[in-house]
């Protein structure tokens, strides 16, 4: 799966951190003045990463990932993540989701101080700078 990102969402908050790689500029605020099929058809092809971290001490995080195709979604455990300032790349037992990116460079830096704290040392993950 490859996937050309136009917008770059990053986000590390009390319950949990994600990144979002997505073909489509968000709506923001336009999105109330719109019907929810366009909504639906506003969205396009993304990627979305996203650990949850635990409420109590003795429970674990859970790393997830979702794309625009449903058959592309799940919990990560067996995984590698490799950032480059051109793409980014999933890759999970056989398949690979290929994320072409020109980031800024507070985004690209951004991504590679979140990407260590969202894999917590999980799988694998390369980034070159």
């Amino acid at each position: 799966m490859k996937i050309n990102c136009i917008e770059i969402s990053i986000s590390d908050e009390e319950l949990g951190c994600q990144v979002t790689f997505s073909e489509k500029k968000d709506l923001g605020e336009n999105a109330a003045d719109i019907t929810t099929q366009e909504i639906i058809d506003s969205i396009g092809r993304y990627l979305l990463i996203q650990r949850s971290y635990p409420e109590l001490k003795d429970e674990s995080d859970h790393i997830y990932f979702e794309t625009h195709n449903e058959e592309f979604a799940g919990e990560l455990s067996d995984y590698e993540m490799v950032l480059s300032r051109e793409r980014f790349e999933l890759k999970i037992i056989d398949e690979k989701i290929e994320v072409i990116i020109n980031p800024t460079d507070k985004e690209y830096t951004e991504l590679k101080k979140t990407l260590p704290i969202l894999t917590n040392k999980t799988g694998k993950l390369i980034i070159y700078d």
